[in-house]
């Protein structure tokens, strides 16, 4: 039961991971397009964007699972509440982690992400507040932390692109513009030369 959960919460991780990677891509290519200079044919473009596309496939689909993991944490609460209502005293910490294992064995998206809790000292009846907030709290920080390394992934790439990513028909044309700069000095001196002779 707790495999086909989990497997179920990963697909669907995935599944929305390469739409938003889609999307992105989509959004990256329009923007490097209308830049001009023809970015988007060269090497250096599709290499980065097959790397691209699969770091953002892994972060995103990590993101998708974090906060699918922490609206799980909502309805944990409910459960602790439930769970824990006719117990009174101060917690230790194994009573804690017994309690993190209850959750984590009917919420197993949460225990992807979180699988250790030591709140001793709490109160029972605080519990299963105290804990919903720290999974909250880690949760959103980790979501946090997959949109960042998002940006950067896409801040390296495009920086990549626009600096190596020189298309090869602009090279050429540079080099034709060079050449044919030096026939004509070649020529303009060679000119010169002849009138000099001539007088």
């Amino acid at each position: 039961m707790i495999f086909f959960s989990l497997l179920s919460t990963a697909l669907s991780s995935v599944f929305y991971g390469i739409i938003i990677t889609a999307v992105i891509m989509v959004v990256i290519y329009v923007i490097l397009k209308a830049m001009g200079n023809g970015i988007v044919e060269t090497p250096v473009f599709y290499v980065t964007g097959a790397v691209l596309a699969v770091l953002l496939v892994i972060q995103s689909s990590l993101l998708i699972g974090s906060l699918q993991a922490r609206d799980a944490a909502d309805a944990a609460e409910l459960y602790l509440n439930q769970l824990l209502e006719d117990r009174i005293g101060i917690v230790g910490a194994n009573d804690s982690q017994k309690v993190m294992d209850a959750v984590t064995e009917r919420f197993p998206v949460i225990g992807s992400f979180i699988d250790i809790a030591d709140f001793s000292g709490h109160d029972i009846s605080e519990l299963a507040s105290s804990m919903h907030a720290t999974m909250i709290d880690y949760l959103t920080s980790y979501a946090w932390c997959r949109v960042w390394w998002m940006l950067g992934i896409i801040a390296v790439a495009c920086v990549v692109v626009v600096m190596y990513g020189k298309p090869e028909r602009a090279v050429a044309t540079r080099r034709s513009a060079f050449s044919s700069s030096r026939q004509r000095v070649g020529t303009d001196s060679h000119q010169r030369v002849s009138r000099r002779h001539r007088r």
